[in-house]
């Protein structure tokens, strides 16, 4: 079953991570714009995208834990400053929505998360990671 956890700013996001670190299993981090009482985030980008992503964590992403994490509001994501720890190493994110696998390589950003296929494929190749040993794999899915 996969876990949703909602996480709000960097300092939380790093609070989950090192609660987590042990954990088995695929960890991924959804990353969008701050949401108003309505719910819509102010983020255009991130309101198209939202409905793909969410079928694609529903289809795809078992036994997981999906942290979405509120990146804050505009002025928040568009500080390029030290002050914003979403834009430096590790996580170097340059645009939201963005979905990454921690511990992983993949990674998927702005546009790429509107297109339903290559979030299979993410997903296909993180689970493959966090999967059985290659040697117990069915590969005849």
């Amino acid at each position: 079953m996969t876990e949703y956890v909602p996480v709000r700013g960097y300092q939380e996001l790093q609070n989950f991570l090192k609660a987590y670190e042990n954990k088995q299993g695929p960890i991924y981090l959804y990353f969008y714009g701050e949401k108003d009482s309505k719910g819509k985030s102010w983020c255009p980008d991130c309101v198209d995208a939202e409905e793909t992503i969410m079928t694609a964590f529903r289809n795809h992403a078992r036994r997981a834990i999906v942290l979405v994490i509120d990146v804050g509001n505009r002025d928040a994501w568009m500080d390029c400053s030290d002050k914003n720890g979403f834009r430096k190493p590790p996580l170097s994110l340059s645009s939201i929505p963005s979905l990454l696998h921690w511990k992983g390589v993949e990674r998927l950003e702005g546009d790429q998360l509107l297109k339903s296929s290559l979030l299979e494929l993410f997903f296909e190749e993180t689970s493959l990671k966090s999967g059985p040993p290659s040697s117990a794999r069915n590969i005849n899915k």
